[in-house]
C-alpha cells in the first residue's frame, strides 16, 4: 500500500467510514478524502456557521453520507468531546471566578452540571446538523441512516430534525 492509500484509508476511519472500498470504487483521491474530511468536520463543528459550509458537505453527495451516519449514529468524536468538556471546565471557573467580584451575577450549575448540559447541547447540535445535511443529500444510504436514527432514543429537538430530513 502507497503512503498515498495509507493516508486515505486513515482519512476515512477517521471519518467514521470503515468501508473503505466505497471510497475507492469511487476513485477518491488522498486529497479528495482530505477535502471530504474537511468539509464534513467544517460543518458539524462550525459555531458561527455560514452557508458556505454546509454547501461544502452537500458538495461531496453520497460520498459523504457514511461519514455523516456515523456522526449521527455515535456523535462527536472522543477527541472532538474532551476538546469541548476542557473548554466548558474552564468557562465555569472563569464564570465562578467573574462572579466573584459582581455581585449580579450568579453562578447557579455546579461545574459537574455546567459541563454536563452543554456537552448534551453540543452532541445534540452535532447530531442535527449530521440530520439535516443527510436529508438534503437524499438517496437509500441517507435514508437508512435517518431511518436508524428515528428508532434511536435520541432528545426531541434532534428527533425532530430527523422526522424532518426524512420526510424530504
Amino acid at each position: 500500500m502507497t503512503i498515498k492509500n495509507l493516508m486515505c484509508v486513515v482519512t476515512f476511519i477517521a471519518l467514521g467510514i470503515t468501508d473503505v472500498s466505497f471510497a475507492q470504487s469511487r476513485g477518491v483521491t488522498p486529497e479528495e478524502a482530505l477535502e471530504l474530511r474537511k468539509a464534513v468536520i467544517g460543518w458539524l463543528e462550525c459555531e458561527e456557521c455560514e452557508e458556505r459550509q454546509l454547501e461544502a458537505v452537500l458538495k461531496q453527495g453520497e460520498l459523504a453520507v457514511p461519514a455523516l451516519g456515523a456522526a449521527l449514529e455515535r456523535g462527536p468524536s472522543p477527541a472532538s468531546l474532551e476538546r469541548v468538556r476542557m473548554h466548558l471546565e474552564k468557562s465555569h471557573r472563569d464564570l465562578v471566578e467573574y462572579a466573584k467580584t459582581h455581585d449580579e451575577v450568579k453562578v447557579s450549575l455546579k461545574e459537574e452540571e455546567y459541563v454536563k448540559a452543554y456537552l448534551e447541547n453540543y452532541r445534540a447540535l452535532h447530531a442535527s446538523r449530521a440530520a439535516e445535511a443527510l436529508g438534503k443529500i437524499g438517496g437509500e444510504a441517507a435514508k437508512k441512516y435517518l431511518e436508524g436514527a428515528s428508532k434511536l432514543n435520541l432528545r426531541s429537538d434532534v428527533q425532530a430534525v430527523v422526522r424532518k430530513s426524512l420526510g424530504r
